[in-house]
Parts: C-alpha cells; sequence; structure tokens
C-alpha cells in the first residue's frame, strides 16, 4: 500500500500558546527521570470517520477544520507552556513560546483502505517527521502534530510528543485537553502541572546528556487479542502463585515466551539470557500520592531476567511479572533516589554491551482514555501507536471496545518469521486483522 498512498503537506506552521507564557513560568526545570530518558518523540496516531459530514467540498471542510484544530491548539498550549518551549542542555525546557509545530496533510486514499489492512510504513506517513537529530536538539519542537484529511471526509491526526516532557498518561491528558478544547465541551481533564525536579531532584553531571534514541531497523507486527481469548489466556497462565493475573500481565508473557523462543530458533542457540523491562506508573505509588493527571514522566522501569537455564513456561513469566512489580512497589521511593538509578542504568548498559543477552522493553497503554477523545466529530475509530522506534520493543494499547488488547512487536526479519508462526501465539492472537 505504500506505493499507493500519497500524503501531500499543504501547510506547516509553528502554533504559539495564544496568550504570552508568564515570566515565573519562563522556565520548567527536568526532574531526574526526565533527563535519564533519550531524545525521543513519542507517536500516537488517531483516526476519525469524518471531520464534518455534510455534502460540501472536502477541500473546504478539511481547510476549516485545520484552522480550528490551530486555534484550539494554540489555546490548549497555555495550559502546557513547556510543549512550546525549547531544551536548555538537559536541565530544563525555556518556554519562550516558540512554539509547536503544526501540519496540514491530504492523503489520496480513503481512510478504509489504512484501516482495513494497517501497515506500519504506511501509517509512518501520517506522523510528523522528527528533527530531533543530534545536531538540533536544542532546536526540536516538543511538540509536533499532523492532521491528516482523507478524500472520504476522514481524518487521522498524528501527535509526536517529546518523551522527555511527557508519559503516556500525560500524552492522553493533553490530547484530550486539546479535543475538549477544540469541541468547546468544557474541560473536564483538569490539568494538574507539578514540580517533578522538586521530587526528584536533576542532577548537573546529566547536563549534557541528551542523545537521541538509536532507532535499529526492523520487522514489526501488529497483533489483536480480542476478549474471549484474553479469557482463555487468563485461564491458562493463571497459577497458585498468581490467581487471577491481569489481561496485560498475560498477554505480556505470551509475546515475551514466543519472542524468545524466535530468537533461539533463529540463532541456533537453545539457551540464552533475557531480561524484560517493564514500565510502572508510580502515581499511585508514591506517599502520598500524585493525581493520575499531575503532567510529566511519572514512570519508571523494573527488570524481569530470565537465566539460561530456566525453562521459558508462562505460569512462571507471570509470576516473575508479578513479584518484580510488587517488589518495586514496595520500594518504590528507594528506587528513584540518584544512586539507585545510576546502579540500575549502569546495569541496563552493562547487560546491552554484553552481547549475550535479549533484552526486551515493554510498555502498556492499557486504561488510558484515549478512545474518550472527542474534537466534535466522535470518538477515536481506531487509536495505533505503530511507530515502533526499535528492536525488541512491545507496545500495548486497548482495542476500542476496551476488553481486548493491540500489540506492536518489533524484531529482526528472520525472527519475526519464527514468531509469527507460533502456534502457541496464534491459538490467543490474531494477525493484523482489520482495525474496523
Amino acid at each position: 500500500m505504500n506505493k499507493e498512498i500519497k500524503v501531500e503537506v499543504i501547510r506547516k506552521e509553528p502554533v504559539k500558546p495564544s496568550t504570552p507564557t508568564p515570566n515565573h513560568l519562563r522556565s520548567y526545570k527536568f526532574s531526574l527521570l526526565d533527563q535519564i530518558l533519550p531524545v525521543y518523540n513519542t507517536p500516537v496516531v488517531l483516526f476519525f470517520s469524518s471531520s464534518n459530514p455534510s455534502t460540501d467540498d472536502p477541500h473546504t471542510i478539511a481547510s476549516q477544520t485545520s484552522q480550528l484544530l490551530t486555534n484550539s491548539l494554540s489555546q490548549t498550549l497555555t495550559k502546557f507552556p513547556q510543549f512550546a518551549g525549547r531544551i536548555r542542555e538537559n536541565l530544563s525546557v525555556e518556554c519562550n513560546d516558540e512554539g509547536a509545530d503544526f501540519i496540514e496533510a491530504r492523503v489520496n486514499i480513503p481512510l478504509s483502505k489504512i484501516l482495513k489492512k494497517p501497515d506500519p510504513e504506511t501509517i509512518k506517513l501520517l506522523i510528523p517527521k522528527s528533527n530531533a537529530t543530534k545536531y538540533e536538539v536544542a532546536t526540536a519542537y516538543m511538540l509536533a502534530v499532523q492532521a491528516n484529511f482523507f478524500e472520504c471526509g476522514g481524518i487521522a491526526i498524528g501527535v509526536c510528543l517529546s518523551h522527555k516532557l511527557a508519559d503516556a498518561s500525560t500524552i492522553s491528558t493533553f490530547i484530550n485537553y486539546w479535543a475538549e478544547t477544540t469541541s468547546e465541551s468544557g474541560n473536564k481533564f483538569e490539568i494538574l502541572q507539578f514540580d517533578s525536579s522538586s521530587l526528584f531532584p536533576p542532577h548537573d553531571s546529566l547536563a549534557s546528556r541528551q542523545s537521541p534514541m538509536e532507532v535499529e531497523e526492523s520487522a514489526v507486527t501488529r497483533l489483536v487479542f480480542d476478549a474471549s481469548r484474553i479469557a482463555a489466556l487468563k485461564s491458562k497462565v493463571g497459577s497458585a502463585i498468581v490467581k487471577n493475573p491481569t489481561r496485560v500481565e498475560a498477554v505480556m508473557a505470551l509475546i515475551w515466551k514466543c519472542a524468545m523462543e524466535a530468537k533461539r530458533s533463529s540463532s541456533g542457540r537453545d539457551h540464552h539470557c533475557s531480561v524484560m523491562y517493564g514500565s510502572v506508573n508510580i502515581r499511585k505509588r508514591l506517599v502520598p500520592n500524585l493525581p493520575e493527571n499531575s503532567i510529566g514522566n511519572h514512570a519508571w522501569i523494573y527488570a524481569v531476567k530470565i537465566e539460561p537455564e530456566n525453562e521459558i513456561e508462562l505460569q512462571g513469566l507471570v509470576s516473575l511479572h508479578r513479584k518484580a512489580i510488587a517488589e518495586f512497589t514496595e520500594s518504590c521511593e528507594e528506587r528513584l533516589t540518584w544512586e539507585a538509578i545510576c546502579r540500575h542504568t549502569s546495569e541496563m548498559n552493562d547487560f546491552i554491551k554484553s552481547g549475550d543477552i535479549d533484552i526486551f522493553i515493554g510498555t502498556s497503554w492499557c486504561r488510558f482514555p484515549y478512545y474518550e477523545v472527542n474534537f466534535g466529530w466522535g470518538k477515536p475509530l481506531w487509536v495505533c501507536k505503530a511507530a515502533i522506534a526499535t528492536k525488541n520493543l512491545v507496545a500495548l494499547t486497548d482495542t476500542r471496545d476496551g476488553d481486548g488488547i493491540e500489540a506492536w512487536l518489533a524484531l529482526s526479519a528472520e525472527e519475526m518469521t519464527f514468531f509469527e508462526r507460533n502456534q502457541e501465539l496464534l491459538a490467543f492472537a490474531s494477525l493484523n486483522p482489520s482495525a474496523i
């Protein structure tokens, strides 16, 4: 499909906050968690059936809708001034109102063509290209938006937001707030700016650390687990230790198991150490709790390790995940000190450099209200986090009904051929079904 689709940029301009940022908000200090993260723009695309179902000229409607989105984004940025600023070293964002990047684009095919057979390379055309190279970090946009208008009247809104400023919860809050501003429905999403730097003070030694994330070429696949198959999978992976596994625990364990088996089949090695790094929302794990809609990076990682001599079995993987999260929760604040984070990142770097350990990164956006986004023309048909950054990344999101899970996985091309033929996987997952 990539050859059929043409995405033509009609307009590209910076969008600045509708009112100047007050002096006391002109500097947004990074927390230690912000500093540790690489320069990487987190992408998400939301697909809508139509921005205006009238019979008017589609180009006129697209232009009007694009202007509406631009105006509401400008208003929204007054609540998120750091999203319109620029990084100053790896210590802060100067909220200088230089703006977010806004792109209006026209797509020459109907929306249904993408939704019936989602293709990661095609979806990449619907998100703004990052300018966060190692030479341009200081001038890179923190936020970029691409509004794609299809010939059928459908629209896809691609959002890229710097991971230096936002985790999955913050991205969801921002998009919902922007949507409600657009629809003038009254903002239910209260914006709670939180000074994370007071809780996790930044470290001067990290001032120059702002390298973009390394991207390794890989093959990407999409899997969908519907509610009935997840129920069957949970029944299979439950044990005396974890009697009622969550959807995410069950699906992540199955994907990791099948990915490890694919790597072993591809390499010809039966025994290989594997580590899965997962992320944890710390808002409700800190004492006192942080509000769920507090803005910033309020997540950290935990690790689950499988030694070469261990047998890979689903119940054991689920138990290890549950144990790792419980241990993280029990010692959450101790794990977020400068010394603990240094130890953790040093261990991760040692694993990477050794070359003898398969490292996976698992992330879940499940239960965040992306499917509640409404710009005034209904909720999304599909929400997609498809621009996988690098190999061995597993990304989970909800299906539209909220009961299933959609997974995207990146492996080497050879590993993917083994993975997609795994019969245990195919008993519970559908390979890239229609998104509608």
